[in-house]
């Protein structure tokens, strides 16, 4: 099963900037949404997708060095390829509909 969770989650999150909790203004980071992935047995960050001012998409994830977690920038491509390589159809799907939806919200209307 595939865990998810909508724009405003009730879990407090670090973000890259205070304003990406405040999706109404224009120009500002926005959190688009999040997903579980199963890095290891006791592994399993939240990958967060966000939409930049400048229209790009940004995948976030907190990864464990040597003595705690570091933010890391992780493009889409990789986290695909992780989800092929690992055999995790669900999780990609998520992936493909965040993407989908932080594009479609970038759109002009």
């Amino acid at each position: 099963m595939v865990r998810t969770t909508p724009d405003a989650s009730a879990s407090p999150e670090p973000v890259p900037c205070p304003e990406a909790e405040h999706p109404s203004a224009p120009g500002k980071v926005r959190r688009v949404g999040r997903v579980r992935l199963p890095l290891g047995l006791h592994h399993a960050p939240w990958a967060t997708l966000y939409r930049l001012p400048d229209g790009r998409l940004a995948w976030i994830v907190h990864l464990w060095e040597v003595d705690g977690p570091v933010r890391r920038w992780v493009p889409t491509s990789t986290i695909r390829r992780f989800c092929v390589i690992n055999r995790f159809p669900a999780i990609l799907r998520e992936v493909d509909r965040l993407e989908a939806l932080g594009v479609r919200r970038d759109a002009p209307r």
